[in-house]
């Protein structure tokens, strides 16, 4: 193939393979483009109110639980809110099996309720974010605070009007 052909196009005919990889590079730059271009979304900054349930947390970690510590999810790290305020049962023993000391019986456990507060950014198509994860009611996660690692499931996510 010559560099000039007769009628003065330079580099001839562009193969069927050329032609593809030249579409394929385009796409890439087409998608990388519009990736990296803000959107358009609406995010906004409100006060959130979680509900955290713990199931048959033991009495004295229960204890240790208390309004105004910081709750930190440990799986991203993020602070998740404040405890407002804090609901538990009385303790619950377990049942004796037929008059023999069951050692599993001696531990007492009650089921708290956490209310937490914080800040955090809904944005219409993702979520409700409390730090860089994304929270959902429902979700069961492994929580702690300066003293206390425990397992809660968010049982309820509230907007607060301000």
């Amino acid at each position: 193939m010559r560099l000039l052909e007769r009628q003065g196009r330079s580099g001839g005919r562009v193969h069927w393979l050329d032609l593809l990889i030249l579409v394929m590079v385009l796409t890439v730059m087409v998608r990388t483009i519009i990736n990296s271009w803000p959107r358009f979304d609406r995010r906004e900054e409100r006060k959130l109110r979680l509900e955290v349930v713990i199931f048959g947390l033991p009495a004295d970690l229960a204890e240790s639980l208390a309004v105004g510590q910081w709750v930190k999810d440990h799986a991203s790290g993020e602070f998740i809110g404040k405890i407002s305020r804090k609901e538990a049962t009385p303790p619950r023993r377990a049942a004796r099996a037929f008059g023999e000391l069951d050692r599993t019986a001696l531990r007492e456990e009650q089921d708290v309720l956490l209310i937490l507060e914080r800040t955090g950014r809904l944005n219409e198509r993702e979520g409700i974010f409390c730090g860089r994860e994304v929270v959902r009611a429902g979700q069961e996660r492994l929580f702690h605070t300066l003293y206390t690692e425990f397992t809660g499931r968010i049982n309820r996510i509230s907007v607060m009007n301000e």
